[in-house]
């Protein structure tokens, strides 16, 4: 990198930062929503950032007045290092009491305090972004061992945290009981917690799939967890108005549009496949691909991705078109990472289970996997074959890191026949109860649908 780029000062206006705290001494009504937008690190200068806290403090403490004689007072009883009484005073280190009268002086009009707040937000940000470039340009020279999907995946999520302004995330006891009561509030008002799934039984059980949450669809093969998953996906695109991604390993977009057609549509899958549609299905064909359009449904049919390249394109989605889910079809897909060292599959599922559980919480989004069984459940012999949390394919990790576990279970009649019903069993939930769901299967339209009393 050129040595004159390097030996520039970082991004910064003094004369910005002066005027936001000459604004908040001048009047101290403004400073909670200050606070809200600014933090003491987007300063530039190290005695802004510290009159700037002690404004702060003073507003906490039940209203104190922060001005020209209360954070002088505050900053001369507190020193630079708390734990050394011989550390120098606050107060010396700030300029003394004359500057704080300055920046009182220097606020032209407390009214455009939101415009100073902007100004010292942005030069903070490039800050912020010279810092993560300067770590990710060191991290590639020092690549010892590394691989460089690695490196590339530390490097955007440096980048997201800057964006998404979430690199801290100690609060204060009060300000999370304040958001709790407000979470709280928001859940009585819309009847849930998080987005629904659209099958009655199971929003009942989960209330929704949450923020930062893990889920695992799971079934055996040809159960239809795909079209389960796309059925969610239908109903929380169009009906809910929610911003997804599905991100599809086995299918083409066309095939998932296909399907999502038809569960829409209520069109015959087999008639859609061949062409040779009624007029009355061309014309529900025609109905639901337009609602598919106006939707706010992304599709992502890359194959052979890793999970480094999927926690990118979900970032990426999440900031381009805001996404607040995401559903993955499917766990064995996903390609492993190439490292030096030889591992199981089971390692490789367990790290990719784990990455996105991580990805999950740092972008604060429902992530729906879906996974496989294996045959045990089978071998217990027909009354004792449904799936349970010991069968999930190749890893205990997927246990471990999902928040939840829903099966889907084939209900088969004593002659062998399919009879088109289907258990959905939410085995596990970490913040709520477990329970089995009944629900009815039209394998004509993909559709799955609750079943009720009046089917019986």
């Amino acid at each position: 990198m050129n040595d004159a780029v390097m030996d520039r000062l970082p991004p910064h206006n003094r004369d910005a930062e002066r005027a936001l705290l000459g604004s908040m001494l001048r009047d101290n009504y403004i400073i909670p929503e200050v606070v809200n937008l600014v933090k003491a690190d987007h300063f530039y200068a190290f005695a802004h950032q510290k009159i700037f806290e002690a404004i702060s403090k003073l507003n906490d403490d039940a209203g104190k007045p922060a001005d020209i004689i209360t954070v002088p007072e505050y900053l001369s009883q507190a020193r630079v290092d708390p734990k050394n009484e011989n550390s120098p005073k606050l107060i010396e280190e700030v300029g003394g009491i004359q500057y704080v009268v300055e920046l009182f002086d220097a606020a032209p009009a407390a009214a455009h305090y939101r415009q100073y707040c902007e100004i010292v937000r942005q030069k903070a940000m490039l800050r912020s972004l010279i810092h993560a470039c300067t770590g990710s340009l060191t991290d590639a020279f020092n690549a010892r061992g590394t691989s460089a999907a690695d490196i590339l995946d530390t490097a955007e999520r440096r980048l997201f945290e800057i964006r998404d302004g979430s690199k801290s995330a100690t609060k204060h006891a009060g300000t999370i009981v304040d958001e709790m009561w407000k979470v709280l509030d928001e859940r009585r008002a819309r009847g849930s917690i998080g987005i629904q799934s659209g099958f009655a039984g199971i929003d009942k059980l989960t209330s929704g799939f949450q923020p930062g949450e893990l889920a695992y669809l799971a079934a055996r093969t040809s159960v239809g967890k795909t079209a389960f998953a796309l059925n969610m996906a239908s109903h929380m695109a169009i009906a809910e108005r929610v911003p997804l991604l599905f991100i599809s390993l086995e299918q083409s977009r066309i095939d998932v549009m296909s399907r999502l057609t038809c569960i829409q549509g209520l069109v015959d899958s087999h008639r859609f496949r061949n062409g040779r549609l009624r007029p009355d299905e061309t014309t529900r064909a025609m109905a639901a691909t337009d609602r598919l359009s106006r939707s706010r449904l992304h599709i992502d049919d890359g194959s052979g991705q890793s999970v480094l390249q999927i926690a990118a394109n979900i970032r990426r989605a999440r900031r381009a078109h805001g996404i607040e889910l995401a559903i993955i079809d499917y766990l064995g897909l996903i390609e492993p990472e190439k490292t030096r060292a030889k591992t199981t599959r089971q390692e490789e599922v367990a790290a990719t289970s784990r990455r996105l559980k991580l990805l999950a919480a740092e972008i604060n989004i429902p992530i729906i996997v879906l996974a496989q069984v294996n045959r045990d459940a089978e071998k217990r012999g027909r009354g004792d074959n449904r799936p349970r949390l010991i069968d999930l394919r190749e890893s205990g990790a997927i246990e471990q890191d999902a928040d939840v576990v829903v099966f889907l279970h084939r209900l088969v009649d004593d002659r062998g026949g399919d009879e088109g019903l289907v258990d959905a069993i939410v085995a596990k939930q970490r913040n709520g109860p477990t329970g089995t769901v009944s629900l009815l299967y039209v394998k004509q339209h993909m559709r799955f649908v609750d079943f009720v009393a009046s089917h019986k």
